[in-house]
């Protein structure tokens, strides 16, 4: 990695990505250090995010793993101003934290589990934004990447209503953050990835037989990989995208075409 690191395509940044100890958040960590960034690792799994920092390091690349819980004010402050502190400054946060559960329709869903996933999933989003952006403003600039899902699109009949309705409203954070400090070289833009095998939808696509009914709804034909995400953050979090502000790129296979 050493020989990517300088020169790389987020050469000289410094990352948070939240959510970086598994799945998505994991493969967009990983590639923004191998594209040159110096990455923060923010999360609750203490064990797997350490190492996720350490075999990046271990590689060539710069790696701070951070405990966060993104729905705690007090928590994401002092992650925030202590990524900063490491790093000398802050150009890129990655907002993928969130969680998911399957098999509740909405009037069976008990309000604790709403607030919840709303908690980490727009809640979230709101306070790494918040903390990071004097951070962005000061550097004369940065980039907020925000996480959706196709699921804000595409209703369906599994019983992810609060979920849905929170990358719904990831879309429309984006929309506002773009707007407000667009002005201010910040922007804000945001990638709604397809069905993709990770741990927090290893129910549909734990198993072979899950992946390919699930493929046969995509017109690309297959279902999503971590790293089709990861190299779309990385192009968004770059200077080749400096014209694009308050965007949602559907990384999803076509799935929700009308």
């Amino acid at each position: 990695m050493s020989g990517s690191v300088s020169q790389g395509r987020l050469a000289g940044k410094v990352a948070i990505v939240t959510g970086a100890a598994k799945g998505q958040g994991e493969g967009v960590a990983r590639t923004f250090a191998a594209e040159g960034a110096r990455v923060a690792l923010f999360d609750i799994l203490d064990d797997p995010g350490k190492r996720v920092a350490e075999s990046i390091a271990g590689a060539g690349g710069e790696a701070l793993f951070v405990h966060c819980d993104v729905s705690q004010v007090d928590e994401v402050s002092d992650a925030v101003e202590l990524a900063a502190s490491h790093f000398g400054g802050l150009d890129i946060l990655y907002n993928n934290a969130a969680v998911i559960r399957y098999g509740r329709k909405l009037a069976d869903l008990p309000v604790e589990e709403w607030d919840r996933t709303l908690g980490v999933n727009l809640r979230g989003p709101f306070l790494c934004a918040k903390f990071a952006l004097p951070h962005l403003i000061s550097r004369g600039g940065g980039v907020i990447l925000n996480v959706s899902s196709h699921g804000a699109f595409q209703a369906s009949p599994v019983g992810i209503a609060d979920y849905g309705a929170s990358k719904g409203g990831v879309i429309t954070l984006t929309h506002y953050l773009a707007a407000e400090y667009g002005p201010e070289n910040v922007r804000t833009v945001c990638i709604a990835p397809g069905p993709i095998p990770t741990d927090l939808n290893r129910q549909f696509l734990g198993t072979p037989e899950g992946r390919a009914a699930t493929s046969r709804g995509i017109p690309l034909g297959r279902v999503g990989e971590i790293d089709d995400i990861a190299k779309a953050a990385v192009f968004l979090a770059s200077d080749e995208a400096k014209w694009i502000n308050g965007a949602v790129l559907q990384v999803d296979g076509g799935i929700v075409v009308p």
